[in-house]
This record gives C-alpha cells, sequence and structure tokens, in this order.
C-alpha cells in the first residue's frame, strides 16, 4: 500500500511477514535470535495497532475534506472586501488544524514504538543502553568543541546511551537554528540539523584538534573558533579535499588522525549521508553528522509493524561507531 491507494480506499489490512532482518553474515543468527526474543512478541499487539491507526486516520482524512470545503465555501460567501487579500492565509489557518487532527492518530503510534521497541532495539548493544526522548547532552559542553555555529535556538531529540568495551557512548539529535531579520519580521534559519555522537577516552588528549568539512583552507583559518588552533597537513589527498584539520599540538593531531581512522570518518559520512566533523578535546571525541532525516524514525506507517528495518538499520550505524571505538583505541591509555 502507498499514499495513493490508501487514500483512494485499498484494504486496510495487517501484514505479519517476517525475514527481513539484513546484516553480515556472521551476525545474521545473532540479530535473529534477539529479534525473536525480545522484539517479535510485540509485533502482532504494534501490528494490530498500525492497523487501527489507519483507519481512523482515513476516517479523519474523509471527514476533514468535507468539514474545511464546507467552512472554505462558507469563508468565501460571506467574507468582506477588507478580507479579500489575505483569504489566502485565512484559508491555510482554519487548515492547520484540520492537519493536527488527523496527524494524531499517526504520531500517537509512532510515540508508542519509540517508548516500547526503541529501548529494546538499542539493548542489543549491551545491557546498559539507554534510549529517551527527554535525556539530552550538556550544550556547554557541546560549545567547547568549537564545532558548532552560531546560532540562537537548540533543540534536543532523541537521546541515547551506553558502554563498548569500556567507552561511554551518547548520541543526541541536535536541531540549531538562527533568528534572521527580513522586511519586519523575524525568522528562524536552519543552520544544523543532525546527530551528535560523543565518546569518552581514557586517553588524556593534551591537545585541542578539529576535523571541519572544508569551505576553503583560508575561510576555516580566519574563523574565530579557531583562532588560537594551527592547520594541520596531513598525507592524505582524498581525505584533504574534503576536510580541514586545526590543532593546539600538531603531533598529538597527526598521531590520532591515522589512515585507518581516514577511511572510518570517510565511511560514517557515507553510512550516515550526511556531511561529518569531528574534535578531540578534553577526554572525548565529538562526532558531528548534519543529515535532513531523522535517525530513530519508524519506517513508512505503510509497512507492517516488523521493526525488522528499523533494527537492521541501526545495527548498521552502530558498528560503525564501534568500529571507530576501537580504530582509535579509545579503550586503551596511551601515555598521550
Amino acid at each position: 500500500m502507498n499514499l495513493f491507494s490508501f487514500l483512494f480506499g485499498a484494504p486496510i489490512k495487517a501484514q505479519r511477514e517476517t525475514g527481513k532482518l539484513s546484516g553480515e553474515s556472521d551476525e545474521i543468527a545473532a540479530l535473529t535470535q534477539y529479534y525473536q526474543q525480545e522484539i517479535a512478541p510485540h509485533t502482532r499487539q504494534f501490528e494490530n495497532r498500525r492497523v487501527a491507526c489507519l483507519k481512523s486516520l482515513r476516517q479523519r482524512i474523509y471527514a476533514s475534506i468535507g468539514m474545511y470545503a464546507m467552512l472554505a465555501v462558507a469563508i468565501t460567501l460571506f467574507a468582506t472586501r477588507q478580507w479579500s487579500d489575505m483569504m489566502f492565509l485565512v484559508y491555510i489557518a482554519i487548515l492547520l488544524p484540520f492537519i493536527w487532527w488527523c496527524s494524531r492518530p499517526v504520531s500517537q503510534f509512532r510515540l508508542a514504538v519509540k517508548t516500547t521497541i526503541f529501548p529494546k532495539i538499542f539493548r542489543y548493544f549491551g545491557h546498559d543502553f539507554i534510549y529517551s526522548q527527554s535525556h539530552s547532552m550538556s550544550l556547554s559542553a557541546l560549545k567547547r568543541s568549537k564545532l558548532l555555529p552560531n546560532y540562537d535556538d537548540a533543540d534536543f531529540d532523541d537521546y541515547v546511551q551506553g558502554t563498548h568495551k569500556g567507552v561511554e557512548i551518547a548520541i543526541n539529535e541536535l536541531h540549531l537554528t538562527i533568528d534572521v531579520k527580513r522586511d519586519k519580521r523575524t525568522e528562524k534559519q536552519t543552520v544544523f540539523n543532525g546527530v551528535m555522537v560523543q565518546l569518552s577516552s581514557n586517553k588524556a588528549f593534551s591537545g585541542h584538534t578539529v576535523v571541519v568539512k572544508s569551505r576553503g583552507g583560508l575561510i576555516n583559518f580566519l574563523s574565530a573558533s579557531f583562532k588560537r588552533l594551527s592547520r594541520v597537513k596531513l598525507e592524505d589527498p582524498r581525505f584533504e579535499q574534503q576536510f580541514d584539520v586545526f590543532s593546539s599540538d600538531q603531533i598529538e593531531a597527526r598521531y590520532l588522525l591515522t589512515v585507518v581512522f581516514m577511511e572510518r570518518l570517510l565511511q560514517l559520512a557515507d553510512c550516515f549521508s550526511g556531511k561529518i566533523q569531528c574534535a578531540f578535546y578534553e577526554d572525548k571525541l565529538l562526532i558531528m553528522l548534519a543529515c535532513n532525516k531523522n535517525r530513530f524514525e519508524l519506517g513508512s506507517i505503510f509497512q507492517g509493524a516488523t521493526f525488522e528495518y528499523e533494527f537492521s538499520q541501526i545495527n548498521r550505524e552502530m558498528k560503525q561507531l564501534f568500529a571507530m571505538i576501537e580504530v582509535l583505541k579509545l579503550d586503551q591509555y596511551t601515555g598521550l
């Protein structure tokens, strides 16, 4: 089923077919076993809720179309001349409550999935892993990374925390906006939307090293954020085309940015389909991944609630993060 067939009355039926877990061959058995034990028992309940959600959604859409049409006709017939220049805005204003009312069943279903299923998915990576929509990272700690652009408002969303080989991992969605004045009004403009990944380190970083997307060396060099850092030249031309590196400790920066690490960084960017930047500072590595889509969201409401796609996708992304920990040997003290 798709949106078009849904709106035109296609039968809404439960979809209980499974067997679509994906992963590397040596991990499919473990994924399948965990899925069958922890996630599969909830799929029947959520599939029934999904079907009820779609039926409610379609009824609300049909009712809203009728009510909106009657309101629009009534407003058009009785509107005064003074309102003629504002009719488009009026039509939009009366449409918004209907959109909110129609979206409620889907919003409630997605929230139920996040509350029940997502914590179980993340627990696959360790019993101490948690998923929360209310927790968030320290904004002051993020600012000290020198990665954040200028912003006026910050909104956090889904939060994940756990440990891998003794390394603490925190993942948080972040949306940064800046206020822009246009004519006589102020609009919010997005300056960053994506995911912040914070990895603790047992290393005592002696310097502060940032890896930022290349905007041209001179532009980054003149940035106020990096005025106390010096440019680091690396030998990988492909990496240098995409990133600029600045550090207060040239020796440590070259030690950290090995060929293997740079390759993993490029792979991680590909995995998240977005821009990537990172900073080594204090006792942590912060990775900043810009992407338009939310990472921890349910797939299409028109697909069966088996949660195999979500489990497989999250597993792929978490494995990339675990690989970064292992490449950097963040679980070891190296004397830096």
